[in-house]
Parts: structure tokens; sequence; C-alpha cells
């Protein structure tokens, strides 16, 4: 029932995701730290942005890549994202609906998975890992943005949220056991609320 409620929630708010400048920030700020980790021309890579919402981390990657594919449970937020394609003429960029809780990824089709945010909305994060894992082409990447544990608060309502943030400890074994290598993980960036300050961290591995 979670996995429903949390789709409706997200079609209703799809229309003014892009509104909340923190929220365009925090994306932006997710895309320039994966850029400096890898550190080269991605020009070639092919990319999944999973949970992908309006496509703000998609957007930040169109012009440097040769092509996205964004992937959401949300259909207004996959219709909000291939609009802003169409209007913007990007044909490298597109998004579908996908329920990762019941569907499989192709398998080693990416250079580099991004999914920012998301992955708290996830029940069971060992699979989620490696079915990410299990969509990268040899020597891909995997990034993830995230909160660190919560108090319960970071959102005003809690309808399909799996997690109050993560132990990075132990995503960082689930990455190991997802046959990851070159771990890594780091205070990405903060979210102010009125009520407190929550830190996100990003976490890395590659195939």
């Amino acid at each position: 029932m979670s996995s429903i409620l949390n789709k409706e929630r997200f079609n209703a708010l799809a229309e003014k995701w892009d509104s909340k400048p923190a929220r365009v920030e925090g994306a932006m700020i997710f895309v320039d730290r994966i850029l400096e980790h890898i550190n080269k021309d991605i020009k070639s890579f092919d990319i999944l942005d999973y949970g992908c919402g309006s496509g703000l981390v998609s957007f930040g990657f169109a012009d440097k890549v040769n092509s996205i594919l964004g992937l959401d449970n949300s259909e207004s937020m996959v219709e909000v994202y291939n609009n802003k394609a169409q209007m913007i003429n990007l044909d490298n960029v597109q998004s579908k609906l996908h329920d990762i809780n019941k569907e499989e990824l192709p398998s080693e089709k990416f250079d580099l998975v991004a999914t920012n945010m998301t992955m708290h909305h996830i029940k069971d994060i060992k699979m989620f890992v490696e079915k990410l894992s299990s969509s990268l082409r040899k020597d891909g990447h995997l990034f993830i943005a995230d909160l660190f544990s919560e108090d319960g608060k970071f959102h005003s309502d809690n309808t399909g949220v799996e997690h109050f943030g993560f132990d990075t400890g132990h995503l960082i074994s689930i990455f190991e056991e997802a046959g990851l290598k070159n771990i890594s993980c780091e205070v990405l960036n903060n979210i102010e609320k009125p009520h407190n300050s929550y830190e996100v961290f990003i976490i890395k591995g590659m195939k």
C-alpha cells in the first residue's frame, strides 16, 4: 500500500517539483560532485537516472553525455520530464515508467547510474543496490545521494517513506555485497529545515 500512496503523492507534486530552489540546488550539487569524482570526459556515457522525478539530475548531465534514461514510478513526473526534454529539443534524454520493486533493469547497459534522494522510499535496499549494480557496464559508476540517519521529521508527511535516513557503514557493506569496488562515502550537502538541518551523503562504487 505504501508504494501506491507514494506514487500518488509524487503525481500530485510533479507540476511544482522544480519550484523549490533548494531542491534544484541539491540536484546540481550532486551532479557537480559526480563530475568531480569521475574527472574525465564522459561524452560517450550512457546514464541511468533512477527515481528521476522531473529530471533535475538528468538535465544537469544532458549536454555532457551520449544518452540519459530517467526511470520513475510516477506517471506525472515522467510526463513533466519528457515535456521538458521536448521543449528544449533534447533528443538524447527520455523518461519511462518503472517500478524497481517489481521490474528488472537492463543488464550491463549504463556507464553511470545516479539516484538522488530516492533510496529512502525503497524498502529493500539490498535489492535496490543489486539491481542498479547489475545495470552497470564493466568499470561503470554507481552514485547514490540520500540522508544520513535522521529524526523522522525531515518530511512533513512520511507517507511512502521507508527509511529515516541511513547508516552509511551498512550501505558500504551492501555495496561490497553487490560486487562493487572503490567504494567511498562522504558528506554532500546540508538541507535546512525550519526545525533542523539534515546532512546528505554521497556514496559511490565501481563495477
